[in-house]
């Protein structure tokens, strides 16, 4: 088990450390075919093409590129702990630098999105919980960040989201810009009942919360998260392509407080402010 830092220690790997994730890849990683869990609960593992590992951002970190196309994701085995019926709450948090803001493998009717984080079989069959980014280029929602959580099913279930959209969102005041990191948090509040209009999804933008609304809640949508079968996948699914990087992503199996999010923000903020470049030996 990893050893948990001292409150007087700093830097964003301890600030993550301290809160106990559930697991924790830093995407560190510069070589071979996984990325580690500092908790030392599940690698995630290389998939079958496009991730180059060893980005380069701000200082002297790597990270993973993703390229857009299919297949480029890590993915981590299935476990009930990345579920919300695990613990009747759970919280992701990531950084994403994307290199692409029209991304060209994309779901959607209207509106094209692709999920830079899904625990699902497929992307259409018992898909729990999403982290989506709307393509700029959209008759409608133009670079929206999303958390969403689902009912199980096949095709998809009905789901809840919360979302931040810069020039949509009263308190968005950051857009998402190209090689730009952004820090993005996901909550799913306790679940009451299929009815119950109090709890849902929350999301976080470069530590600003967004607004609260009826569709976020559980009960406007008759969902109930449940633990599936699926993996997590990470910088994209077995058909839509996130192409850009990302850093640090973390999973609790409670909701982080305020405080706790702050405190990883400013720590991010001071280490991660370049725009990544992969190495051209990989």
């Amino acid at each position: 088990m990893h050893q948990i830092p001292k409150e007087e220690e700093v830097g964003l790997h301890s600030a993550i450390l301290v809160t106990e994730p559930t697991s924790y890849w830093p995407l560190d990683d510069v070589s071979g075919d996984s990325c580690h869990d500092e908790m030392n609960l599940h690698v995630a593992l290389v998939d079958s093409g496009g991730v180059r590992l060893g980005a380069i951002p701000f200082g002297a970190s790597s990270f993973p590129y993703f390229d857009g196309e299919i297949g480029s994701h890590l993915t981590a085995a299935a476990d009930p702990r990345y579920s919300h019926l695990y613990a009747n709450a759970l919280t992701v948090a990531v950084w994403i630098c994307p290199l692409a803001l029209d991304n060209a493998h994309t779901g959607g009717s209207t509106d094209q999105y692709v999920h830079f984080l899904e625990k699902s079989i497929a992307p259409s069959t018992d898909v729990e919980w999403v982290m989506r980014l709307y393509n700029a280029t959209n008759p409608n929602r133009h670079l929206r960040l999303s958390f969403y959580t689902f009912n199980l099913g096949s095709p998809t279930g009905q789901g809840n989201g919360a979302y931040m959209e810069y020039g949509v969102s009263s308190n968005d005041v950051v857009p998402v810009d190209l090689g730009k990191w952004l820090f993005v948090v996901g909550l799913a509040e306790p679940w009451i009942s299929s009815s119950d209009l109090t709890t849902g999804c929350i999301v976080w933008k470069q530590n600003v919360q967004a607004v609260r609304s009826a569709g976020d809640k559980y009960g406007s949508y008759h969902v109930h998260p449940q633990d599936g079968a699926g993996p997590l996948r990470i910088g994209g699914t077995r058909s839509l392509g996130y192409k850009g990087s990302m850093a640090h992503l973390a999973i609790w199996n409670r909701l982080l407080s305020s405080t706790e999010i702050t405190s990883i923000w400013t720590e991010g903020q001071a280490e991660l402010r370049g725009t990544p470049m992969y190495h051209s030996y990989v």
